[in-house]
């Protein structure tokens, strides 16, 4: 069995550009991958790595990444980049402009796909674990770890995504694939090396959706990565799409003219409704 681990860097909505990656790690390769972070983090005294904060040698959190030589620098971020390659079967990604997401997608159809651009790049990318799961895990769905957003009352975000899983998981059961969605869940990133894993991933492929987007140039620590991570396998060790302006109206267009994604989410909206009603009659 696979685990997903789930990123969505700029998915704060006043960003210009998002992207959802994951990161897949074979279930077996948890423990090992455990207990060779906890020795990283102990032998340079972290408790928790996250890719933007390192790259702009924050000092106001801990670990305090300002006080950190270069030496101490280097090491870890090489380790950390060594870690992901050694236990990632396979990073893939979506990333997708804001501007063309706002311009071209209407709200009909963002009704059902997302009102945000950042949900729409994770079903996207939701889309594609499925395939690669039929072709590479026949017999065993994946699990899904989400970075945590906070409670869903509190937070749109977090509940687009459970709805669209809850939309999945719907559409799977009508194609006669019951269970397809339903191992997944929110952790802490801090608690699950995957998901610190996957942060550094989705961190420079921001970086590079930036350049692509608003010509914006990458740290230098994205060009690092982004080099080091596109060799290994022979550039075979990722799969990562920006998807383009006129990429994204085909898509709208194709949507309009089928309606049956829109017919399927108006018919998920009414059993939905009927579940919900009927917890609140429990409760």
């Amino acid at each position: 069995m696979f685990t997903v681990h789930i990123d969505d860097s700029g998915s704060e909505p006043q960003q210009l550009v998002a992207n959802a990656t994951a990161l897949i790690i074979p279930g077996r390769r948890i423990p090992a991958l455990q207990v060779e972070w906890d020795n990283l983090k102990r032998k340079y005294g972290f408790s928790c790595f996250h890719m933007s904060e390192f790259s702009a040698r924050n000092g106001e959190h801990e670990p305090n990444f300002a006080a950190w030589d270069e030496d101490t620098r280097n090491k870890v971020f090489e380790r950390v980049r060594s870690i992901c390659k050694k236990y990632g079967v396979l990073p893939m990604s979506k990333t997708v402009y804001r501007k063309d997401y706002d311009e071209v997608v209407p709200e009909i159809i963002r009704k059902r796909a997302g009102m945000f651009h950042f949900t729409w790049a994770i079903r996207s990318l939701i889309t594609r674990l499925r395939l690669w799961r039929k072709e590479f895990s026949p017999d065993h769905p994946l699990e899904y770890l989400f970075d945590y957003m906070g409670e869903a009352k509190r937070n749109k975000r977090r509940k687009e995504i459970e709805d669209l899983m809850d939309q999945a998981e719907d559409a799977a059961s009508r194609r006669g694939e019951s269970g397809e969605f339903t191992n997944w869940a929110f952790r802490r990133r801090c608690d699950i090396p995957g998901l610190q894993c996957v942060d550094v991933i989705a961190w420079a492929i921001y970086q590079h959706g930036l350049l692509a987007f608003t010509r914006k140039p990458p740290h230098a620590d994205a060009v690092t990565t982004w080099s080091d991570f596109s060799k290994y396998r022979g550039g075979r060790w990722g799969f990562d799409t920006t998807v383009t302006r006129d990429n994204l109206q085909k898509w709208v267009d194709a949507e309009l003219e089928d309606g049956a994604s829109l017919k399927a989410f108006g018919e998920w909206e009414g059993r939905k409704k009927i579940r919900d009603k009927a917890k609140h009659a429990k409760s």
